[in-house]
């Protein structure tokens, strides 16, 4: 008989149709800190006072409720259950069911060296480094996620689990010389303090979180097209590298529009994607 622990997952009456996280303030060196924001549309099935998410090591600064004809509610209390990775957070009044509720996160997190959730690479550089490419020593630092299966909770606050699917809406602040990539295609690129920019990618499909994913860096690609046709067009496939060795994608790119036209026909389906990087 299997544990009862295996199936300890977070309660089937609050589910999440749409985030929206905007990334800020990235500290590229130093203590790798982050702030960040995010808005979960929930549907509410059932009456409640608390609102369970996964986090770790995470830190929520507010949260706040809302719903239609409903005042916003700010969390009362919020407390860590850090051996299950949660984060429950409290409000003064019953929630009452609704299916448009927003939930409004502000959070802090750290870009760490683990190789899960959202963490910093080193490489050594081939070609001079652009001046916004943080750096120790001869090493160089790139930015990217790790989410499966369970590490989107290390990045942003979320219903971290693979059956609370959702769509995404992604837009990140980062030095206006680097290039952002995520599962979408950009969006919108805004330059907003000197020297950054904010990229929003446009919004995803339905899916798990552990399928989200982005990074930025001193980058480059090499791009072909599939053989196929999708909606009437081929679908750019990029095979991206840190500036200076994007010859050594070129293997791998080769292979890469195969793969998608493979896939697509064995399936019997069509990419649901407008590019595949």
């Amino acid at each position: 008989m299997s544990d009862s622990k295996d199936r300890d997952i977070l309660s089937e009456h609050i589910k999440p149709i749409n985030y929206q996280i905007s990334l800020h303030d990235l500290e590229l060196g130093g203590a790798f800190s982050y702030h960040g924001l995010v808005k979960v549309e929930l549907e509410i099935k059932a009456t409640t006072q608390d609102i369970v998410v996964n986090a770790h090591k995470l830190q929520m600064k507010d949260v706040k409720l809302s719903a239609p004809d409903v005042e916003t509610q700010k969390a009362s209390h919020i407390s860590y259950d850090e051996t299950s990775q949660r984060a429950t957070f409290s409000f003064p009044k019953e929630i009452s069911p609704s299916k448009n509720a927003m939930l409004d996160i502000e959070f802090t997190g750290t870009i760490n060296n683990n190789m899960a959730g959202f963490y910093r690479s080193k490489y050594q550089p081939t070609v001079e480094p652009l001046k916004s490419v943080p750096r120790e020593g001869d090493s160089h630092y790139m930015f990217s996620t790790q989410f499966e299966s369970c590490d989107a909770r290390q990045a942003f606050p979320c219903f971290d689990e693979p059956n609370l699917k959702a769509t995404f809406d992604l837009n990140i602040e980062i030095p206006d010389d680097l290039v952002a990539l995520s599962n979408m295609p950009e969006k919108e690129s805004k330059k907003t303090k000197d020297g950054l920019k904010v990229v929003s990618f446009e919004r995803s499909p339905i899916m798990s979180t552990y399928l989200l994913a982005w990074a930025f860096g001193d980058l480059e690609y090499v791009e072909d097209f599939t053989r196929r046709k999708y909606n009437g067009k081929p679908i750019p496939v990029r095979v991206y590298t840190t500036r200076g060795l994007k010859d050594q994608a070129r293997f791998g790119l080769k292979n890469a529009y195969q793969v998608v036209d493979y896939f697509s026909e064995v399936c019997l389906t069509s990419t649901r994607y407008f590019r595949h990087d």
